[in-house]
């Protein structure tokens, strides 16, 4: 199936077996860099496996209902996984590892290995959609003018999302990737954007949320400046 590059020079061989960390209310988005702790067994074992291959694993999303399966390898999980890469890792004196995992392409589970202690999968890579120049450079400019725009302005700066669209390296894709990790909240909303390789889609997604978020702000900055009455008006019993 090739290798899938994480934009730093380091790829995924998709030709093998790729270890699967199923976790609950997690998505790996492309691009995002995810601090995630492994103290179980069987993932202490997982984590040593995919240090001395390719360093590569996936997070896949519980579906709701896992808990009496969790410490199975059956628990119930999304079809569509977020494949990263290692970047760095420490481990403790009695054997958890804190690491930093790198998203580097959304992905669908083709074959499932569970003869181990953990779950390992086949999976073909989910490229972008690719669009137009023009419309791609038409969403990028959309995107660009709601962020640098009040009342999203400071929020944009404050989280360097602006810098996005400095980084040669990074395609329209990616800007989305990185932004819907910040944007949307609700795990199974994220699932939803991993789950959808078509650019366009993606992109109007985020102008929802971003033209959301500008309305909240413009009514939370508008009920503090609204003056208050004194005295306060007494409650009638």
């Amino acid at each position: 199936m090739g290798e899938v590059s994480n934009g730093n020079g380091c790829g995924v061989d998709f030709g093998r077996w790729i270890p699967i960390f199923p976790l609950p209310g997690t998505v790996l988005l492309p691009r995002v860099v995810l601090p995630l702790h492994i103290f179980e067994p069987r993932y202490r074992r997982m984590m040593r496996d995919a240090l001395a291959d390719q360093r590569a694993m996936c997070i896949a999303l519980l579906k709701p209902g896992y808990e009496a399966r969790y410490h199975t390898l059956e628990a119930a999980i999304q079809p569509v996984v977020g494949v990263g890469r290692i970047l760095k890792a420490e481990q403790t004196n009695d054997g958890r590892y804190y690491f930093l995992l790198q998203g580097v392409c959304r992905a669908r589970l083709v074959e499932e290995d569970r003869s181990g202690p953990y779950r390992r999968g086949i999976l073909n890579p989910m490229h972008p959609q690719a669009l137009a120049c023009d419309e791609e450079c038409s969403l990028r400019r959309e995107i660009r003018t709601l962020l640098s725009a009040p009342p999203l302005e400071e929020i944009s700066q404050q989280s360097h999302w602006m810098n996005l669209f400095t980084c040669n390296d990074l395609t329209l894709s990616d800007i989305l990737d990185v932004l819907a990790s910040s944007l949307l909240t609700c795990p199974e909303e994220k699932q939803v954007f991993l789950s959808e390789p078509c650019v366009r889609r993606r992109a109007a997604v985020i102008r929802d949320a971003l033209r959301l978020l500008s309305n909240e702000l413009v009514v939370a900055t508008a009920r503090c400046a609204k003056p208050r009455s004194w005295p306060p008006r007494c409650c009638d019993n």
